[in-house]
């Protein structure tokens, strides 16, 4: 296998945001067998270290193309575009949308039933993480690039409240 492969290459995937995970982690299971440091032991030098590159690019790969986030960001690359991370998105409707549901993650503690409050947030938060990830499919299938960039960002912005309803979560649960 050769070393200068993209992630899909590696799994024998065609670029594209939607792929089969369960044929990723099957592949992914496959090329740890095949190329795992252990199997090489015996072999020359060269030979070992050319199965820990080939490893530690299977592992790198697998984890870009299993998170949603990393897999646009890379496919957007794969397409020439570059995506600083310090930049955000420019539609202030959905920055605006962003504050109020940040400013509601905030008065969670606050309501008469937290759990519910919390519940509905979440959901509310996942659904719109789903909508932005069905608006990159989109806009990258199509080749609208800056448009599918600004869905990622949007994806990045969803990621982090996602993330900070699951530790308000574990903090009021204990989970």
């Amino acid at each position: 296998m050769a070393t200068n492969l993209t992630h899909f290459e590696i799994f024998g995937l065609d670029p594209a945001f939607e792929l089969d995970r369960s044929a990723l982690s099957a592949r992914y299971r496959e090329l740890q067998r095949e190329f795992h440091p252990d199997k090489y032991a015996s072999k020359s030098e060269r030979e070992q270290l050319l199965a820990i590159q080939m490893a530690a690019q299977i592992n790198e790969a697998h984890t870009v193309l299993r998170d949603p986030v990393q897999r646009a960001a890379y496919l957007l690359k794969l397409a020439g575009v570059e995506v600083p991370p310090e930049q955000t998105t420019a539609d202030t409707e959905f920055l605006m949308q962003q504050m109020l549901l940040r400013e509601r993650l905030e008065e969670v503690r606050e309501q008469a039933n937290p759990t519910v409050a919390l519940e509905e947030l979440a959901e509310e938060v996942d659904e719109l993480y789903r909508g932005t990830q069905r608006q990159f499919a989109e806009t990258y299938a199509s080749g609208k690039f800056s448009e599918a960039e600004d869905a990622l960002r949007k994806q990045q912005f969803l990621v982090k409240l996602q993330s900070q309803v699951e530790e308000l979560e574990a903090d009021l649960f204990g989970d």
